[in-house]
């Protein structure tokens, strides 16, 4: 079969003679060519099966002659879907989405975010503190995450930074889409996770400092209200307690994942009594590492010589600062490819409610990357 020129139709569509210029093609202009109804074309061009497959060939030829587009705004009427995904990223002020470990996580998802045919809209929201005096998460600063993907019409939805104090948190169980935490524990059934094994790399890097012969160790934690700090402290513990090493809480400085609280970290572990004090330092970010180091230098005080020190993530800056931070290396990318891909597996299925995944959810793995922060402590 043979079907008329499509430009000599569109052209008899639009009512004009000549060159129309630019004509928005329809599908009804689609199906008049091909001799189809509107829904043919309609299923035929959204890989519908119950197409023949000589129709379905020649309806994307002649869609791909006339330049059709697909009408994504009234697709999304149709279909209950607008082929976005958001991801939140909470809690990091003003670095934003620079945030040298938010950074690749973004990257991992928006890869498999536009592979899989989807748009990722981002939400960046750095909700402040609990000591500012104002909720974190609250109306005051970031409004409501759910309501904002209602507002979007979002097919799915992943978090990062959420903080379990966060007032919303709770709240996450009524979402209608797909929803994956990236290293927080969900508040619920049905929603996602992806994490590393935070508990493995932190038992690990301490592992590493008692091999080099410290036994007064340090802990450099993030804030109580991220599921990472309870489980790095998990991890130092369980490596303290397999060596022998008694746990003392006082050599467990609470920081919130900045620089600033690694400063304040140095001045808090130096004015410990002399046979208190530690001689090396897990700490549960590079960034809190870095912060460390470069204060303890402030001080006067060697780093590895006199305070070893060990990092978590190992962001880009990890290998140049001075001297190279011994860390524990996370799958940053992968992380954020991970709970992508786990979103789109659940609308590939047809499910769109957040109940639809049957695994609690994935761990990568860490490693340890050594470098020149660490040493045997002084005899």
């Amino acid at each position: 079969m043979k079907w008329p020129d499509p430009r000599r139709c569109v052209r008899s569509l639009c009512g004009r003679q000549g060159d129309c210029g630019a004509v928005t093609v329809t599908i009804k202009d689609i199906a008049r060519i091909v001799g189809v109804s509107p829904t043919a074309v309609s299923r035929a061009l959204n890989g519908h099966r119950d197409i023949g497959e000589e129709t379905r060939a020649k309806i994307k030829r002649v869609a791909q002659e006339l330049g059709y587009r697909r009408n994504a705004i009234a697709r999304g009427l149709v279909t209950k879907r607008t082929d976005t995904i958001g991801l939140f990223v909470l809690g990091r002020g003003a670095t934003g989405f620079g945030d040298p470990f938010a950074y690749e996580v973004i990257l991992g998802v928006m890869d498999t975010v536009s592979s899989g045919g989807y748009d990722l809209v981002l939400y960046g929201i750095g909700g402040p503190s609990p000591a500012s005096g104002r909720r974190p998460g609250g109306p005051s600063c970031a409004g409501s995450y759910v309501g904002k993907c209602k507002e979007r019409q979002v097919d799915g939805v992943i978090m990062m930074g959420l903080r379990t104090d966060d007032p919303q948190y709770r709240s996450l169980g009524e979402l209608d889409v797909p929803c994956v935490l990236i290293d927080v524990t969900p508040p619920c059934e049905g929603i996602g996770f992806v994490g590393s094994d935070n508990v493995l790399g932190a038992k690990t890097a301490t592992e590493h400092l008692i091999s080099l012969g410290h036994t007064r160790i340090g802990m450099l934690n993030g804030h109580a209200y991220a599921t990472v700090s309870a489980e790095r402290l998990e991890g130092y513990k369980i490596a303290l307690m397999n060596a022998g090493i008694p746990y003392n809480p006082a050599l467990v400085f609470e920081g919130d994942f900045s620089g600033e609280s690694g400063g304040r970290a140095a001045r808090y572990f130096m004015a410990l009594s002399n046979d208190v004090r530690p001689t090396a330092v897990v700490a549960a970010s590079d960034v809190m590492a870095i912060g460390l180091v470069q204060a303890l230098k402030g001080m006067g005080i060697a780093v590895p010589q006199d305070v070893s020190v060990v990092g978590f993530d190992d962001i880009p800056s990890a290998s140049h600062v001075d001297p190279p931070l011994t860390t524990v290396r996370q799958a940053r990318y992968d992380l954020g490819a991970t709970a992508a891909r786990m979103v789109l597996e659940r609308l590939a299925d047809g499910s769109r409610s957040p109940k639809a995944f049957p695994h609690p959810g994935f761990r990568l793995a860490t490693n340890l990357v050594v470098r020149g922060s660490t040493a045997p402590p002084r005899s």
